[in-house]
């Protein structure tokens, strides 16, 4: 079992773009889906050639360590012999692209490209923590889902213990005295290892967090 170490990915925007339906899910608003066709088709073009799409993770012996995550994610991390501290973000081109688009008042290709960006940084979230879980499972050990401060009434404030676990981060993502993450488009958080460990669902219905990302991603039924 390798600790302290930190395991770095990069990926092609290729490898972790969303699908249309993806993206029309995400910008579902009740019953009503923006038609975002066209704004899709000229902004992808834009980010076929961004390769600072990046993430890592780092190993910690749970017993060394204290966190403020609340009782809900406290209760899904007990018993974790280890906790994987995880960042990864989909790359700054979407922050500018935003800026662009909110300067020239082209506000629905702004919606576009956050949405992009969101799931973009998930889908190369979801690669790590997938890598994570088969190199666990070699050692005899299971995964929780990810944590994240923000959500599940976690204090975003928990950024701070987050990334202090973080030091030396192979990954280009800087936090500010908010505790917001920069580039716009990264994530960042926890993941419990251990041999009793298990993935809960993620229970929407009781999270206090009604704009959380996570509900959008899990809970994508728009028909296109």
């Amino acid at each position: 079992m390798q600790t302290d170490t930190f395991h770095h990915f990069h990926f092609s925007f290729e490898e972790v773009l969303p699908r249309f339906e993806e993206i029309q899910s995400f910008l579902k608003w009740g019953d009503f889906c923006i038609p975002v066709d066209i704004a899709v088709s000229e902004i992808m073009p834009l980010l076929a050639d961004n390769d600072d799409i990046e993430g890592a993770y780092i190993l910690r012996k749970a017993n060394t360590i204290r966190l403020n995550t609340g009782a809900q994610i406290g209760g899904y991390l007990k018993g974790s012999d280890y906790l994987a501290f995880f960042a990864c973000t989909a790359g700054k081109i979407f922050t500018d692209l935003v800026l662009r688009y909110n300067r020239t008042k082209d506000y629905l290709e702004s919606l576009v490209v956050d949405a992009i960006g969101s799931l973009t940084v998930e889908n190369a979230m979801d690669k790590i923590q997938m890598q994570l879980e088969l190199e666990m499972q070699a050692e005899g050990m299971q995964i929780s889902n990810r944590y994240s401060p923000g959500y599940c009434n976690w204090s975003v404030s928990g950024q701070q213990e987050l990334f202090a676990q973080m030091d030396k981060l192979p990954v280009a993502i800087s936090l500010t005295e908010y505790c917001l993450m920069l580039p716009i488009k990264s994530v960042s958080g926890v993941i419990g290892v251990g041999a009793h460990i298990r993935k809960h669902p993620y229970l929407c219905d009781i999270c206090n967090n009604k704009t959380c990302t996570y509900r959008k991603l899990i809970h994508r039924t728009c028909a296109v």
